[in-house]
């Protein structure tokens, strides 16, 4: 049984384990084989070369069998950005880069455990406007007003604060009401006396 240190770095800095997926944590132990591994001796012939020149010259690099993906070289991951939505379905992103034990970029990481870039994000319901009864009119003529309550709630019926629901569809909680003249309102007004001509 052979373990090795698995630590959450973010830019070549170590942080705490909160910030990394749990689910793409690589293994900290594995059981020890005593066959040689193609690959270790795959990864000596690249120290043994300049970068760029394979042993066969007619062949291309990209295809030759020292471009393998080397142990020293690991997928970092930076923060998941923020979600693109507050519900009914967003997706967050965040930069993947392969780097080489110093931390520099490198090209040759193993694609099939290259952790994932995005992800979907609150896809929950969104909040909706919920009201109530219209109130007593504050007059029974002459122009009153009466109000409603008017709340964002999810629903679940948390009840949210207003910027959370779009305000251009928010119903009124506020009207007038017994626009009708009140009875015996209606009084005579005298004006001053006037010779006539």
């Amino acid at each position: 049984m052979s373990t090795r240190q698995v630590l959450c770095s973010n830019y070549h800095q170590p942080v705490d384990q909160s910030f990394c997926d749990p689910d793409e944590k690589p293994a900290t132990e594995q059981e020890c084989t005593t066959a040689p591994c193609s690959s270790v001796n795959n990864r000596q012939r690249i120290n043994d070369q300049p970068y760029g020149y394979p042993k066969d010259p007619g062949r291309h690099p990209g295809h030759n069998s020292w471009n393998v993906p080397s142990t020293d070289n690991q997928w970092r991951t930076g923060p998941w950005g923020a979600c693109s939505s507050t519900c009914a379905g967003g997706f967050q992103r965040r930069v993947v880069v392969c780097q080489d034990a110093n931390g520099r970029s490198n090209s040759y990481c193993d694609e099939r455990v290259k952790p994932a870039e995005s992800k979907s994000c609150n896809s929950g319901p969104c909040p909706l406007w919920n009201y109530g009864v219209w109130g007593e009119c504050t007059q029974s003529c002459g122009e009153g007003r009466r109000t409603r309550l008017v709340v964002c709630q999810r629903p679940s019926g948390e009840r949210l604060s207003d910027y959370n629901c779009d305000i251009l569809d928010k119903p009124l909680d506020m009207e007038q009401c017994n626009l009708q003249p009140c009875v015996g309102s209606a009084s005579w007004h005298r004006r001053p006396w006037k010779p006539v001509r």
